[in-house]
């Protein structure tokens, strides 16, 4: 619900801006480790969402009891598994390896 490539770029985002953007502050804008302010609430809900989204990832769901988005995270990495994995790398590899 939510767990896609567009909450992952907002997550990258805010994380660049503010690094935990769920520290708390104090007035002075320094994280403390009390209660305080958040350094951005906004933020710290994406972050909070994309936390969620990487755990629910990662559960086993043998039994299709649970509809997760299981390529949240790393569709840029499948990609280019698949690639590595096509007939014209696997020709590339065995030109390479007869010539040694």
């Amino acid at each position: 619900a939510g767990c896609n490539e567009g909450l992952a770029q907002a997550y990258q985002m805010c994380a660049r801006d503010f690094g935990n953007p769920c520290a708390e502050t104090n007035d002075a804008g320094l994280v403390i480790a009390g209660a305080g302010e958040k350094k951005d609430v906004s933020c710290c809900m994406k972050k909070e969402k994309h936390d969620r989204c990487m755990e629910c990832k990662s559960m086993d769901c043998q039994f299709k009891t649970c509809r997760v988005n299981k390529q949240y995270y790393s569709e840029r990495t499948i990609a280019e598994e698949a690639k590595a994995s096509t007939n014209e790398a696997y020709k590339q590899h065995d030109a390479a390896a007869m010539k040694a």
